[in-house]
């Protein structure tokens, strides 16, 4: 037996992005390979190709949580530890291989220590597939199941069947079973870092099922090439697809090819539907630049590419929104002249392939540009570098990680701000010092022991205006935010006086209320709490 966690400490920074709520860009693949068991005949081709497929996942860039021939306990703390971390992830792929066995209702996956020859050594001693579907299900869209079975047959006696029975599959998850050589193939040659759509790929698999939903997002295949691939975040109910296509293909009628274009307009089939019902209309020519590109069908998605590319080769498009307006035909005729066309402000599919060449380089370069920037500044982890590197590249590779990083360094700051507060309450010793602390630090990590200890020092709840003044004065509230204030004094019920941006005395007596009423300390004077109170709701 073997379990092995790869890139343990990136594993863990998944872990604690999870418990604070962080996002990182990571994929995820939970790799369990059983092989070599203890009652039951063995599959030892699946142990030895064991090593072969984490690896495979681990060049496209997965974190990988794998072990070989497992028991039922080791398969749990296996597959609790990737549950652990799954929602930190963008992507997650589950692979089983090995005894996979059913009784036409539910079906199990085989540790290598359980008998495995009755059904109640099924029931009892072997996790089932449908908690390795929830699993996949709390990420729809991104998430997929590889199913490899065993070439061995379970006795005839146990009433249990080599194989899948019919399972419900979760909202967004993909699920592909068949034997395991053809599963480690498929993963390996076919889909792990090919640029073609996988709905493509998985057209007509050989030998094996699949059911559920395709999507782009899933992390398995790289960049697509082709035009007709899904727009990123969308996914698709694959067998629906397939079922849809089959009816359109056999009646060749264009109602049917129409409806599955409404239904797929960028689906596997979606050329073939369309150069059928060209086939059958008659051919329009197109005379005007509007009319060309008219006729181009684009999508609102393939509006959004071209913007993209277009924005990225410094012509402003006023958005990128899909919707082709005056600000992107005033960049679509600027590029054209730039490029010897007809600067028309209307693409031809030529056109549209050369932006599309042309964004892609630009992208390329800029995103060397930025790996560049980030490993001479943001890669030593210094608040000062990450600063410096989110500046330049506000939406760089990677912003995300160090605004994360950022984060930590700000969690400790504003630590390290309460902690010396705090110590100056403690020194003052007064309810007076006491009330400063929680002015600045209303949820602060000493608050209820301050709120205590003002208690027991003034429980009349006398006010030290100065130290109240002290701490609005350091909130350094300006005209707009005081503004902004008086109004939400007044759409409450609370007569500020005159809106101007001035605290006047009537202001005063409108905030002390409001505070008395809303069981804040009362004071007339603005602190984080009341700010918090009136402005956050």
């Amino acid at each position: 037996m073997q379990v092995r966690f790869k890139h343990l400490a990136a594993a863990l920074t998944l872990s604690m992005a999870t418990m604070a709520g962080g996002v990182s860009a990571a994929d995820l693949a939970l790799i369990i390979s059983n092989g070599d068991y203890e009652n039951l005949s063995d599959q030892r081709k699946i142990s030895r190709n064991h090593d072969d497929l984490v690896e495979a996942f681990k060049d496209e860039g997965f974190e990988v949580i794998e072990g070989v021939n497992l028991t039922r306990q080791e398969m749990l703390a296996l597959s609790k530890r990737a549950d652990s971390i799954s929602e930190a992830v963008s992507n997650f792929v589950i692979l089983l291989s090995g005894n996979i066995v059913n009784d036409g209702q539910q079906t199990w996956v085989l540790p290598v220590d359980t008998a495995g020859d009755t059904l109640l050594d099924a029931a009892f001693g072997a996790p089932t597939l449908d908690t390795f579907l929830s699993m996949a299900g709390a990420k729809p869209g991104h998430a997929s199941v590889f199913i490899g079975v065993s070439d061995v047959d379970p006795n005839r006696k146990s009433g249990l069947k080599s194989g899948l029975a019919d399972t419900a599959i979760p909202q967004g998850v993909l699920l592909v079973s068949g034997q395991a050589g053809d599963i480690e193939e498929l993963l390996t040659d076919d889909l792990l870092g090919s640029n073609r759509p996988m709905s493509v790929l998985l057209a007509n698999p050989s030998h094996m099922d699949v059911a559920g939903y395709v999507s782009p997002d899933n992390g398995l295949t790289g960049p697509s090439t082709t035009t007709e691939a899904p727009a990123p975040g969308n996914w698709v109910d694959f067998v629906a697809e397939q079922t849809l296509w089959a009816v359109a293909d056999k009646s060749n009628d264009p109602d049917d090819l129409e409806e599955y274009l409404r239904r797929f307009p960028n689906g596997i089939f979606a050329p073939a539907a369309r150069a059928r019902l060209d086939a059958a209309a008659p051919v329009a020519v197109a005379s005007r630049p509007e009319e060309i590109e008219a006729a181009l069908r684009l999508s609102r998605d393939e509006r959004r590419i071209i913007q993209t590319n277009l924005t990225m080769l410094g012509y402003d498009t006023r958005g990128v929104d899909g919707i082709l307006g005056r600000g992107s035909r005033s960049a679509i005729a600027a590029w054209q002249d730039s490029q010897r066309f007809d600067a028309t402000g209307y693409l031809t599919d030529i056109q549209i392939a050369r932006l599309r060449a042309q964004g892609d380089a630009e992208r390329a370069v800029q995103e060397v540009a930025d790996l560049r920037f980030w490993n001479a500044t943001g890669v030593s982890g210094r608040k000062s570098d990450l600063e410096l590197y989110l500046e330049r590249y506000p939406v760089g590779v990677h912003a995300d990680e160090a605004r994360e990083l950022l984060a930590v360094y700000e969690a400790e700051e504003e630590t390290q701000r309460d902690s010396a507060a705090w110590s100056a309450a403690v020194a003052g010793g007064t309810a007076n010092s006491y009330r400063a602390y929680l002015a600045e630090f209303p949820d602060g990590i000493y608050a209820s022991v301050a709120k205590q200890r003002v208690e027991a020092l003034d429980p009349a709840g006398s006010t030290d205006v100065n130290a109240a003044k002290a701490a609005e004065d350091r909130l350094n509230l300006n005209v707009a935010t005081r503004l902004l204030i008086e109004n939400r004094l007044k759409s409450a019920g609370f007569n500020p006086g005159r809106l101007d941006g001035v605290f006047d005395s009537s202001t005063r007596k409108a905030i002390e209320k409001y505070q008395k009423d809303h069981g804040l300390n009362k004071t007339g004077y603005i602190d984080a709490a009341t700010v918090r109170a009136l402005l956050l709701g």
